[in-house]
């Protein structure tokens, strides 16, 4: 029997607890990284690890495949723009000037990102519980990222809108990303993830013509790219594609609900950030907006 198969849920659950915890872990990760590289150079390189492995994964699952119907090119370009050009962009600078751990906590919000922008584009009603959850975590989001005193962060005010603004851009891939839920997945990711990969690097040339002194790559460097490359970006998808095929849609998202959280734990733990009562309180009510907003009664 499968490690995955429908009738054991072992493995998916112990999966998605794993996939919680790399991506929780990727602010901190990113953040240490940025300190030494280049914000721009870092997403680039990160997403050049992540686009081959992805490549390299659908290339070789495709040769005992059927073959995949042609992609409509011009959403991908909008997955690739929206889910990696701007989202690295944003969120990667946004941790250059604020903390890891607030940046976790405004990540949060993903999920009411998504429900609001579906109202907008898409049309979806909501009932008046969901309302709450928004009105609760919107909340908390001005809470987290603009309201008390800031220690650790170069410009925590930028910096916590910039990653509103990546949260916004993931919103709009993970939209695009359901109106073609027919195609296979893995080759969307993989093709999205290179066009993406593409995109930034006008910005990457640019810092690097910015500070032509910029140094080497330290080792700890490299190992951040690599690793947010190959497990955040590419083991962490196949991973989350394998468990949504055994456990439903509710179960992982309750498990995600934890990813912010175990993100702020880790930059305390790891990073000696401090987290101020302001930014604990608006992570409890994004959270619990987020349980309001996706609840099904």
């Amino acid at each position: 029997m499968s490690l995955f198969s429908p009738g054991r849920k072992t493995g998916a659950l112990l999966s998605i607890i794993l996939i919680v915890t790399i991506w929780g872990s990727a602010s901190a990760v990113t953040k240490l990284a940025v300190e030494s590289i280049p914000p721009y150079v870092f997403a680039l390189l990160r997403n050049v690890v992540a686009a081959a492995c992805l490549l390299l994964y659908y290339f070789i699952r495709k040769k005992n495949r059927p073959p995949s119907p042609p992609l409509p090119w011009k959403k991908v370009i909008w997955m690739g723009l929206t889910g990696i050009t701007f989202f690295y962009l944003f969120f990667n600078l946004s941790l250059y000037y604020t903390t890891a751990a607030a940046g976790a906590l405004i990540q949060g919000f993903i999920p009411v990102a998504i429900i609001l922008l579906s109202i907008l584009f898409l049309k979806e009603r909501l009932r008046q519980i969901q309302i709450a959850g928004i009105l609760l975590s919107v909340s908390g989001v001005i809470m987290i990222g603009f309201v008390g005193s800031f220690t650790g962060a170069r410009n925590a005010i930028l910096g916590n809108t910039l990653m509103i603004f990546a949260v916004l851009c993931w919103g709009f891939y993970t939209i695009i990303s359901k109106s073609l839920q027919q195609y296979d997945a893995v080759q969307l990711t993989a093709m999205s993830t290179s066009i993406g990969t593409v995109g930034l690097i006008p910005a990457a040339a640019f810092q690097l013509w910015q500070h032509p002194q910029w140094p080497a790559i330290s080792l700890n460097g490299w190992l951040s790219i690599l690793y947010l490359g190959i497990f955040s970006s590419a083991i962490c998808y196949i991973l989350y594609n394998k468990v949504l095929k055994v456990l439903s849609g509710v179960q992982v998202g309750n498990f995600m609900n934890f990813d912010p959280v175990v993100g702020a734990l880790i930059a305390i733990i790891f990073l000696g950030e401090n987290i101020t009562v302001w930014q604990i309180a608006g992570g409890v009510l994004v959270l619990t907006g987020v349980i309001l907003t996706s609840r099904r009664i």
